[in-house]
């Protein structure tokens, strides 16, 4: 921090004015953020606007706070560090705490760093996978952390079935069209990046309305806050479905993503791509309400079929199109696999184009002429992939990145599963806030505080030997170790999604350590044990070091199995299933665990119980079998609620398990009881290793519409 030496800064930067304010201040929406953050606080801060400033400037007038900035945005920003660094407020996703905060009035001016200048937040996929159980409460809580945490962008795409309807509509495509190619929100992630269609659809008019309003909210508040929504720029797709006969040009059918038929995509290099382009530009913006500034879109995003499409004049118009319906505005691109195609990328104008390197290996568009092509880059982090639970993320990767991160604009919260790993998470906001090296020390001890409450020195033991464990990685993979509870019953198991890295990278036993550290320090003081932060923080290190004890305890199953010894196979399967129990007892400590706390969010995005039923239903098949037959996608965003582990983990291994006892004992067939746990009360016959399949696709068939015992508030904590 800087300090200004001058005991007449203060007022100079924050001159408590004689007469009458004006009855609406400039920085109304910083101080609205107050009001709804810390309510305790509202009326004892002020904000003032000068232009001339390039930091925010924290300082004290008579009883009064006072934040001085050169816009909305970094008043806002000097807020956030005032509440981390000053007054030891801790915001997270993952539980909040304010039980050392104190409001502390500096005695001399403080400079706050300066941030990076592009900050953004959200991959499509992060809007399926992490918030679609967010209602409009949920994101004005979102949307306020960001911009206090330095946030200058995020993608919103609520609404695009309202713009969608529209835009088909005005191209005269039957309505029946329309319904099968809108998806259920759950599912849009994959529709907005051309890889899918209609999937949970067909979607109810009031659902397509009510993600509307959603969309208007968001893009509404983003800007109040300072920020700018990233809006969706039109690059060509059409439902696959659409008549070819309606329009004029080439409309290219992109075959199918991981078998689901892709939406089709009119070239640009045609006729008439301009005058629809023109058309989805305003449908657009009266959904909205706005003119956007920046616009994703991404042409053959995981594939697609190119045809004889010259990429590099596509791109022009493409651009040229977006230009036009907003002058000035940006094309954002994602950088992941083999996209953006180098054609296609020197094709855009570099003045208005940004691309954000999801894919730190993508050496295509990174061996460019002109470094990159000469176009601005995000570097983003990517550390987790469907929202899985897992500890994992790259804080020795985020030490090591220098002031501008590599020479890019900023930095890019793109992870598909957001309320996970807060260590991880509030290193990356340290990140965007300070170009300075890291002390790893003094940030932990720092967080220690602010996130328990307590400086017990175990708790900042027990961080640091996360941070040189699940959290040491400088190189990304596909996200943590997977929990092999989680994965799809079979004695040799070894991950549970199709593209998970299945070899171990830490020391398991050291988060036992971590563990007993933790639960040493709640024993010593009772009131840490309560808290929300420490209750999560407890919880997921439990799970986790279940989760890595759960691996070789399967192998001592196959082991059994492969010696042919029945009795050993049932008394290692039943310590296997113990552990699944005590995953689920553990987890519903904690309230950010709870499957009933997560749906019922789910519900309450919604206006009506239908719309709510089929949203719901949806969603806990994106977390199960991702699509309604069993595939590639199986169990890739697996989660472990309290409740998914008691009844749709633990009943597929109890059949299977049921099943190897039968062929161990020799009679071919077993009479496979299991509770209502999602399998008939009166039993199952499996008499074979197909049959024992079939059962388990029905297990996991059924479940999203199977009702099951929902946790809305958590179990206390005993230590």
């Amino acid at each position: 921090m800087m300090r200004t030496s001058l005991a007449a800064a203060a007022a100079f930067l924050c001159p408590l004015a004689a007469i009458a304010a004006p009855a609406e201040s400039p920085m109304q929406a910083a101080e609205a953020v107050v009001a709804r953050v810390t309510p305790e606080y509202a009326g004892k801060v002020i904000f003032q606007l000068n232009t001339n400033l390039k930091c925010p400037v924290i300082s004290s007038v008579g009883n009064k706070l006072c934040i001085t900035a050169p816009s909305v945005r970094e008043a806002i920003r000097g807020y956030g560090h005032y509440l981390r660094k000053i007054a030891r407020v801790h915001l997270s996703w993952n539980g909040d705490n304010k039980s050392v905060a104190q409001f502390v009035l500096p005695s001399e001016s403080i400079v706050v760093p300066e941030a990076l200048p592009f900050n953004y937040a959200y991959n499509y996929c992060t809007l399926s996978y992490t918030t679609i159980h967010w209602d409009k409460a949920r994101w004005e809580q979102e949307l306020d952390r960001l911009a206090l945490n330095g946030y200058t962008h995020a993608l919103v795409t609520s609404g695009l079935e309202k713009v969608w309807q529209n835009f088909l509509t005005r191209l005269n495509c039957p309505k029946e069209v329309i319904a099968g190619f809108i998806p259920q929100p759950s599912h849009a992630a994959w529709w907005n990046m051309g890889n899918l269609e209609g999937e949970g659809g067909p979607v109810s008019q009031t659902l397509i309305e009510s993600e509307a309003e959603l969309g208007r909210f968001l893009v509404s508040r983003m800007r109040e806050l300072g920020m700018e929504p990233v809006l969706q720029g039109y690059v060509g797709f059409l439902p696959s479905a659409y008549p070819k006969n309606y329009i004029g040009g080439e409309i290219l059918p992109q075959g199918q993503w991981i078998s689901y038929e892709r939406p089709a995509v009119l070239v640009p290099t045609g006729p008439n791509f301009n005058d629809i382009a023109a058309m989805w530009y305003e449908e657009l913006h009266k959904v909205y309400g706005i003119t956007g500034k920046v616009y994703g879109g991404d042409l053959f995003h995981e594939g697609g079929n190119k045809g004889n499409t010259d990429l590099k004049k596509a791109a022009e118009i493409v651009q040229k199109a977006m230009l036009k319906a907003s002058p000035g505005s940006t094309w954002l691109l994602q950088a992941w696999g083999h996209n953006p195609d180098p054609h296609l990328l020197s094709g855009t104008h570099p003045k208005h184009t940004i691309v954000l390197e999801l894919d730190k290996d993508n050496t295509e568009w990174h061996n460019m002429p002109g470094d990159r092509g000469g176009r601005d880059h995000v570097w983003c982090e990517l550390a987790n992939f469907g929202g899985k639970h897992g500890m994992f993320g790259g804080i020795g990767l985020l030490e090591k990145q220098d002031g501008d991160i590599n020479g890019s604009l900023g930095v890019g919260l793109l992870s598909e599963g957001l309320e996970t790993n807060p260590l991880y998470y509030a290193v990356l906001t340290e990140r965007i806030n300070n170009r300075e090296k890291i002390d790893r020390n003094s940030f932990l001890h720092e967080y220690a505080w602010a996130r328990y409450g307590s400086k017990d020195e175990r708790l900042v033991k027990a961080l640091a030997i996360l941070a040189d464990t699940v959290y040491k990685p400088t190189q990304y993979r596909e996200g943590g170790q997977e929990n092999i509870i989680c994965a799809r019953p079979r004695l040799d198991a070894s991950r549970v999604s199709t593209w998970a890295s299945p070899d171990g990278y830490y020391d398991t036993q050291k988060l036992v350590d971590v563990r007993n550290l933790l639960r040493e320090a709640g024993k010593a003081d009772p009131e840490l044990a309560q808290r929300e932060t420490f209750r999560y923080d407890y919880a997921d290190v439990s799970r986790q070091v279940i989760a890595d004890a759960a691996r070789p305890q399967l192998q001592r199953c196959r082991e059994a199995f492969d010696r042919k010894d029945a009795a050993a196979f049932k008394a290692e399967t039943e310590k296997f299933l113990g552990m699944i129990r005590e995953s689920a007892h553990i987890l519903a400590t904690s309230e950010h665990f709870l499957f009933g706390r997560w749906l019922e969010g789910v519900s309450n995005r919604c206006s009506n119980e239908a719309d709510a039923k089929a949203l719901v239903r949806s969603v806990k098949q994106l977390l199960t079998t991702w699509r309604q037959d069993i595939g590639a996608l199986d169990d890739y965003s697996h989660r472990q609620f309290s409740e998914m582990m008691a009844f749709y983990y633990l009943p597929r291994w109890k059949a299977y398990f049921a099943e190897r006892e039968a062929e161990l004992a020799g009679t071919g067939s077993a009479a496979q009881v299991i509770d209502n746990q999602g399998v008939d009360n009166n039993g199952i016959m499996i008499q074979s290793s197909r049959q024992a399949s079939e059962i388990l696709d029905q297990l996991s068939r059924e479940f999203p519409g199977k009702d099951i015992p929902l946790l809305t508030k958590p179990n206390s904590l005993k230590l």
